[in-house]
């Protein structure tokens, strides 16, 4: 058990910083969202929010990352589990 522990945090300590980020801002936005307007897909939102930071990166920058946007989505997607819980 201890083994597969230490390669579950081994793994998580490979993930960017940058990626965390997304991952939270999408959490903060669903978890809003879902507080705010009591919305049945809280992902949504972050689905959107992430995809207008993208296309912001692409045209400001020229370096859209998808990675961003799958992170993004992904902490939405953790809202809407806790709220199908709930």
């Amino acid at each position: 058990m201890r083994k597969i522990w230490d390669k579950l945090v081994s793994l998580i300590y490979k993930i960017p910083t940058d990626k965390w980020l997304h991952f939270f801002a999408g959490v903060i936005i669903a978890a809003c969202a879902a507080l705010t307007f009591h919305i049945e897909w809280p992902w949504f939102p972050a689905l959107i929010a992430g995809g207008i930071k993208e296309i912001f990166d692409y045209r400001t920058t020229s370096q859209a990352d998808w990675k961003d946007f799958v992170a993004t989505v992904l902490g939405g997607l953790l809202i809407w589990g806790f709220a199908l819980l709930g």
